[in-house]
């Protein structure tokens, strides 16, 4: 360790290991029987996603939604249950009032150009 961390005002008990949140979260999620596998998957994903992203106010989840369409959208329009997921998943931020209806949209038209063009990555 430098001697410039050593004397830092940071405290490094703040932090959060990834890789530990990602273990604990996967095993909060196995506690939940009424729920599928892929609905587990969605919320993995999105648990982690919103974490590493530090998604912390209502205001934040139109922009999350579009980033993780174009993050994981390859894989979602590979597996149809877990796109299923995914929409439903938004559907429920709607019926909240967490996301618009022009956020949805852009949502799924960013997944149905991954449909469309196949593995090729989303500019923008």
């Amino acid at each position: 360790m430098a001697i410039d961390q050593v004397t830092s005002d940071r405290d490094s008990e703040d932090e959060v290991d990834d890789d530990v949140a990602d273990f604990e979260d996967r095993r909060m999620l196995d506690d939940f029987v009424d729920v599928t596998k892929d609905e587990k998957q969605i919320m993995h994903l999105w648990n982690s996603f919103v974490r590493k992203q530090r998604v912390l106010a209502d205001g934040h989840i139109p922009w999350a939604c579009e980033a993780f369409s174009k993050l994981h959208g390859q894989d979602l329009v590979k597996a149809p249950a877990l796109i299923w997921c995914w929409r439903l998943f938004m559907t429920k931020l709607w019926n909240h009032g967490l996301l618009d209806a022009r956020t949805m949209n852009n949502c799924n038209i960013i997944l149905q150009q991954y449909k469309k063009n196949g593995s090729d990555l989303i500019k923008g």
